[in-house]
């Protein structure tokens, strides 16, 4: 994401939306009632004599929309943000805005600093690394790409004929090899993508680096290596539970947010510096007990905890926004969406 225009005084901010992450926190970033100006596609509407009416051209136009709704389609790459015009043509007419990558919007509000915080993140992390995860084992290799929000799973590539009650030929293997390469090396140019990592149980995925080495030596410079004890998507999830993307790509956004969530189920899990809960976690905040704040993004955008996130800014703890798209998102939703890492034992 990149910051165009930044006028505070008249709360107004400028965006460009590079990456399907940018789409994924602008949805976050524009609520309800927010002013957004961007560039769209109108038909004119004209008076006709004729009794069947003419198809109108579509044209370019610039309009302002009160926001009503905000959409997010990650597998279609777009962001749709439905509203009613506040200045240009047909004001008080609806309208809807679809943004994909490149577009270009100002969003009007009153800014919170949670969502300050949140464009800050959103340009940092466009600076990043792009990082590809393959969980390979002997029957398949899963791929994924490390979003923001999440994991992006790919699809898996099956190694036919392969298993641990099959013998290999060296043969067989190169040609499965090969096809994984080709997989890989279509993600990489779509997606742009810096890092690899190869992670997987047993022997296979040290064969498979001895045949980048040799056939890829480009690819093999991006590769970084792990061991898991599984493939396919469990194995995808413990390469960012051990922590791999997060050294990989530096504060990988991800790995954070799970790691988190992991060290606030183990600190409940024996009664230790943790709360969740709403009525828990707000008298924990009266108290200045919080030293991290987790929160759904589900719960943040149902405006029923502000309140509780400014008491937790005054006494100086951290507030971390966790997506629901990834599996300890999900975990701290089925927590009620709202948890607590705390200094002292209330």
């Amino acid at each position: 994401m990149r910051v165009l225009l930044r006028d505070m005084k008249h709360g107004k901010i400028k965006l460009v939306a590079e990456s399907l992450d940018d789409l994924w926190h602008l949805q976050h970033i524009v609520e309800p009632g927010d002013i957004v100006v961007s560039s769209t596609w109108r038909r004119e509407r004209k008076k006709s004599d004729k009794t069947r009416p003419e198809r109108l051209e579509k044209r370019r136009v610039t309009l302002s929309l009160r926001v009503e709704k905000v959409e997010f389609y990650k597998h279609a790459n777009r962001l749709k943000i439905l509203g009613i015009i506040v200045d240009g043509e047909d004001i008080g007419r609806h309208h809807s805005f679809n943004l994909g990558l490149g577009s270009i919007l100002t969003v009007i509000k009153e800014w919170k600093p949670h969502l300050i915080h949140r464009i800050k993140e959103a340009v940092r992390s466009s600076k990043k690394p792009r990082v590809l995860l393959v969980a390979l084992d002997d029957s398949s290799a899963e791929l994924a790409l490390v979003r923001q929000y999440g994991l992006e799973e790919l699809g898996t590539i099956f190694f036919h004929g392969r298993g641990k009650r099959y013998a290999v030929k060296s043969s067989d293997e190169k040609e499965e090899f090969f096809k994984l390469v080709k997989a890989i090396n279509e993600v990489i140019f779509r997606e742009g993508i810096q890092k690899l990592i190869v992670a997987g149980p047993g022997f296979v995925k040290e064969r498979f680096a001895e045949f980048l080495q040799e056939k890829f030596p480009e690819l093999y410079q991006k590769m970084e290596m792990d061991s898991v004890s599984s493939g396919g998507r469990a194995g995808l999830y413990e390469i960012v539970r051990r922590g791999t993307v997060e050294r990989v790509s530096k504060e990988d956004r991800l790995s954070y947010e799970t790691l988190l969530v992991e060290k606030l189920m183990s600190e409940i899990a024996r009664s230790g510096l943790a709360t969740y809960g709403k009525d828990e976690v707000k008298r924990a905040a009266s108290i200045g007990s919080i030293k991290k704040l987790l929160v759904s993004d589900k719960l943040l955008r149902s405006g029923q905890v502000e309140a509780i996130l400014e008491e937790v800014r005054k006494t100086r703890g951290d507030v971390v926004i966790i997506s629901t798209e990834h599996d300890a998102g999900r975990q701290l939703l089925a927590l009620g969406g709202l948890a607590a890492l705390l200094r002292f034992r209330m």
